[in-house]
């Protein structure tokens, strides 16, 4: 009788658990964004971890809208006596750009002190194993178009569609572990009820853009999954800014191994606090909105053009190294309980977004913007937790090259902690 009451009570957990996650479900509502399963990854993970490839956290500007409306690639500024002359025979417009992802894994860390000064503290293995959270160990290949007839390591990950959602604004769902939310002390003077998280680190194994020429005939050598495809890797294009000596890069961790992002001053919503409620990782690169083709000499004196990153950071002036333009951000989303935020007063200039930052940030150049979108009429973002926040009509004006670099004007508003999930109104007009 004893056995048959734990089997009856065992069967009640069971049926209340599924009950309980069935509901968070329906609440998440996350089927409006995508047809893929999220369910299953909710049920065995309170963490949902997207990543998304673009300067916009919400609606991103279509590929036909980059470049002002055009469409078009950037092409890097042509410094007199440094920049060889690029060859452009063939250059796809941007949404027609092969591009092919390979990420070995996501981290992130609690460990502020140690994280300081862009990761150079840490020395070794050991160091490494200490610092980092390892939440995302699984290696991810994605694709925006075919690169073989064979069961390829793209095909295994459904990566086409991932990197459609990557680019799209929905976010690619990368298999993840729940990090700890064990109660630490917090940085920055905040206190906090769960654990304070600094760092994000995305591990680029390669980045190949299906752009580029070696004096002026195709690169057709270059490997991806193991196969032959055409373009150039740019991990090792991207890995230090312009300039940097060979012996400078002895001391340097490579910027795209890991594509850091580093939480700074002002900046929040990095804390996964206790409990069973569910959440999103986001983690945002401006890689769409920003590719650039760009030219340098190679070794053998021969000029090779490739599409890279826009740079718009630091600036690329015919050297092999064109890093330091590829920059990240990340925050945690509670859908149970965020907010959205409407806004009006967009004009539909392509060159104008909105970005969303905390309302103790003092930099909003420079960095991604907690949150964004395209100054566009009724512009959404569709989570933003509670709290006070600016709102700045931000413009890609003195020089452009997707990326804004100008503040036209700014305000700023709150989302109040209760009630859950309302819809916030804000204006601002932008231009």
């Amino acid at each position: 009788m004893k056995h048959q009451l734990n089997v009856i009570h065992s069967l009640f957990l069971i049926f209340s658990f599924f009950a309980l996650f069935s509901n968070c479900r329906t609440q998440l509502d996350l089927a409006d964004e995508t047809n893929l399963p999220v369910l299953s990854t909710l049920f065995n993970n309170r963490m949902l971890l997207l990543l998304k490839g673009t300067f916009s956290s919400d609606s991103p500007l279509d590929w036909s809208e980059v470049n002002n409306g055009t469409g078009a690639i950037y092409l890097d500024s042509q410094e007199a006596g440094f920049d060889p002359v690029m060859n452009l025979a063939g250059l796809q417009t941007a949404g027609n750009l092969p591009i092919f992802i390979d990420i070995g894994e996501v981290r992130i860390s609690s460990k502020f002190q140690k994280g300081i000064n862009d990761l150079t503290q840490i020395r070794d293995s050991l160091d490494s194993i200490k610092f980092w959270d390892y939440i995302a160990p699984e290696r991810q290949v994605w694709c925006t178009v075919p690169y073989s007839f064979e069961e390829d390591t793209c095909k295994q990950n459904n990566g086409i569609v991932k990197a459609a959602d990557f680019f799209n604004g929905i976010g690619a769902q990368y298999p993840s572990n729940d990090p700890s939310a064990k109660t630490e002390g917090a940085g920055f003077g905040l206190s906090t009820f769960g654990r304070q998280y600094y760092y994000t680190g995305i591990y680029f194994r390669s980045l190949v853009t299906g752009f580029a020429n070696d004096a002026g005939l195709p690169i057709t050598t270059t490997r991806f999954d193991n196969r032959p495809v055409i373009g150039l890797n740019i991990v090792p294009r991207n890995n230090y800014t312009p300039g940097t000596s060979t012996l400078a890069k002895n001391s340097i961790v490579p910027k795209m191994f890991p594509v850091l992002y580093s939480q700074r001053a002002g900046q929040s919503d990095m804390e996964i606090r206790e409990g069973f409620d569910p959440y999103i990782l986001e983690v945002r690169v401006n890689l769409k909105e920003n590719l650039m083709a760009h030219s340098y000499t190679s070794a053998r004196a021969q000029t090779i053009t490739f599409v890279g990153v826009s740079d718009a950071f630091f600036e690329h002036k015919g050297e092999g190294d064109a890093g330091g333009n590829l920059i990240t951000r990340s925050r945690i989303i509670y859908p149970e309980t965020a907010s959205s935020l409407l806004i009006t007063g967009g004009a539909g200039n392509l060159l104008y977004h909105y970005g969303i930052f905390r309302a103790g940030e003092e930099t909003l150049i420079g960095v991604l913007p907690l949150a964004a979108t395209p100054a566009k009429s009724n512009a959404k973002i569709k989570y933003l937790n509670s709290g006070l926040y600016k709102i700045a009509c931000m413009g890609d004006i003195s020089r452009q090259d997707g990326v804004p670099d100008t503040i036209v004007r700014e305000t700023t508003f709150s989302i109040p902690e209760f009630p859950f999930r309302q819809t916030i109104s804000v204006d601002l007009a932008c231009p």
